[in-house]
């Protein structure tokens, strides 16, 4: 349903999301705090310098201590030599990657020969089977010799388990 379409509407005033008195108070209370970092920030200004020694330097008008000076000699040298260490750095990686790119070249090429004879390279010829020798005469195999067997005890003999009479260093017959 729309609001034109019901008739107890036609007579009422759209009402604002908030009224005036209302929409004054975020703009007030913004505009307090604004004013309280300000008032801050001035108090405490003279404190800053002291606490941020860069800030101080600057304030004193830029003189140099004696310290300051003895340091700018050893801080622009180590600089330069910076400076050197960085420009030779990039001239021996600008002196790899020349020798990469020649290797890369060398490489490519040779792998361009390889597949250029693998193609033009003829299938190898079939190995003929080697020539067999003539067989030689094996010699006849010669006849097995019954094992020799440990002869029989001489001595008496129990059967049945019996012990025997006679001592183990007797011999009766």
């Amino acid at each position: 349903m729309s609001n034109d379409s019901d008739p107890t509407w036609q007579g009422h005033s759209p009402l604002s999301p908030l009224p005036a008195p209302r929409r004054r108070w975020p703009w007030l209370l913004l505009f307090v705090i604004l004013a309280l970092a300000c008032a801050g920030g001035v108090y405490a200004w003279p404190e800053i310098a002291t606490l941020v020694p860069a800030l101080g330097h600057e304030a004193s008008g830029g003189a140099m201590t004696a310290g300051d000076k003895e340091t700018v000699p050893d801080l622009l040298a180590a600089q330069q030599k910076g400076e050197e260490d960085l420009a030779a750095l990039g001239r021996t990686v600008a002196d790899q990657q020349a020798l990469l790119k020649t290797i890369t070249d060398q490489l490519a090429a040779l792998t361009s020969k390889l597949d250029a004879l693998q193609r033009t390279a003829p299938a190898p010829a079939p190995v003929p089977p080697p020539v067999a020798a003539a067989p030689v005469a094996q010699a006849a195999p010669k006849p097995r010799k019954p094992p020799v067997r440990a002869p029989k005890p001489s001595g008496s003999i129990s059967v049945g388990g019996a012990p025997l009479n006679a001592a183990p260093g007797d011999a009766a017959h």
